[in-house]
Parts: structure tokens; sequence; C-alpha cells
């Protein structure tokens, strides 16, 4: 009951800021999660929360997505996914907690210095971050961060670019709890703290739409990343604490 306490206002926080920005929901939420539960219970429960704060995106999204650039992105997770798959049922709990954090770190860090790939109109270069994407979702539950930062220097257009986003991130996390599922990782008590985290999660999205109809900010970088990096390092401080 007492990690419950922490996970809500946590969980509201992570999907204010997803409302308000875009992005950051996954990030946000799996390291406060990580600081009760174990990455294999975390992992899956945040994947489908995700989801579902994520559809009532869907029908917007598929007026503009970019289909070419969304099957090479797919392509990439496909390959990606298995791996990501392979570091959750093998690593440590603690050491793949560190991971996470540092992960965070390093692609808000990123993000932060605009940091944007060479060449990134390339079929190659969309398959490889596709990849690396899917080996995040499902390994941590962060792939967000490197499909953020292809998409900032692909040659699309904004809305092209954020629906493109939406739908393969909607497409990976499906096939990422699929996979937790058919591990027995999904089971009777990830689906309990879905059911009990939604409600937090929906009304923390709502608000933060309603605050960035009322007052959009300058950069959603200014928003969003000083909130993945304060709950990162908490995070990597009880993973340290843990080894």
């Amino acid at each position: 009951m007492n990690e419950l306490l922490v996970a809500l206002p946590l969980v509201f926080l992570a999907a204010l800021v997803r409302g308000y920005t875009g992005f950051g929901y996954a990030a946000i939420a799996i390291v406060g999660m990580n600081i009760y539960f174990s990455p294999q219970q975390s992992i899956p429960v945040v994947l489908a929360l995700d989801v579902l704060c994520s559809l009532s995106l869907l029908k917007a999204a598929l007026k503009d997505v970019d289909l070419a650039t969304l099957k090479l992105l797919g392509l990439g997770s496909l390959l990606g996914i298995p791996v990501g798959f392979s570091l959750l049922l093998l690593l440590p709990a603690a050491w793949l907690k560190l991971l996470i954090c540092l992960s965070v770190l390093a692609f808000a860090w990123a993000l932060h210095k605009d940091w944007r790939p060479a060449n990134a109109g390339s079929p190659k270069m969309a398959v490889g971050f596709g990849m690396a994407s899917g080996m995040g979702t499902a390994g941590a539950s962060v792939g967000g961060p490197m499909i953020v930062c292809y998409m900032l220097a692909s040659p699309l257009k904004p809305q092209n670019q954020r629906a493109t986003m939406i739908l393969f991130f909607i497409l990976t996390e499906l096939i990422s709890i699929a996979a937790l599922f058919g591990q027995g990782l999904f089971g009777q008590q990830e689906l309990s703290l879905v059911a009990r985290l939604l409600l937090p999660t929906l009304v923390g999205v709502m608000l933060g739409q309603y605050l960035f109809a009322r007052r959009p900010p300058e950069s959603f970088k200014n928003v969003a990343l000083p909130v993945m990096v304060a709950v990162a390092v908490i995070g990597l401080l009880a993973a340290l604490r843990q080894l």
C-alpha cells in the first residue's frame, strides 16, 4: 500500500508532463515506479498505461502519419524488441534499474544539447533508431527519447513527425506488452496496478492538455527535461543503494 501511495503522484506527474509536452511519460513513470517495484513488474504496467493514454490521439495521428518512415522505424523495432526483452529477463533488477536511469539521463542530455544524427533521412538511419527504440522499450520502457532525437533531425514536417511518433509508440508498446504477456510477466498483479494507476494517468494527461491550451511553453524541453533529470537522479541514487 505504501508503494502505491508513492506511485500515484509520480504517475500523475509523468502524465501531466506528457499532456503538456507530448512526451516524457514512460521515462518519468518507469524511474519513479522502479523506486519501489522491480523493472520486471513496473515496465509492463508503464507500457500499458502509456498505450491507454495515447489511444485518444490515434484518430488524429492516422491523418498525418508518414507511412514510409513508420515502416522503417517499425522494421527496426521488430529487430530490437527481442534484444531488449532478453535484457529484461537476464539482468538483475538492481542493474536494470541503474541502466534505465543512466539511459534517461543520457538522452535528456542529448535532447538538451539538440543533438541530431547525421543523414537522418536515410532508410538505414531510420531502421537503426527504430531498433534502438525497440530495445529501449522492451528492456527498459525508455524507447521514446531515441525517436524524439531522430524526428528532430528528420526532414518531415512537425505534424507528420508527431503523428508518426504516436503510431510508432503505440505499435511497439503493444508488441512489447504481447511479448511480456507471453512470458508470464503481465499477470493479475500487473493488471491490478494498471487499473489503480489509470485514473491519475488520464487526469494528469487531461490537465496537461488543458494547461497547454491556456499557456503553451516557449520550449517543451524547458518543462519536460528538468523533471526527467530530477526523477532519474532520485532513481539512480535508489538503484545504487541496492547494489
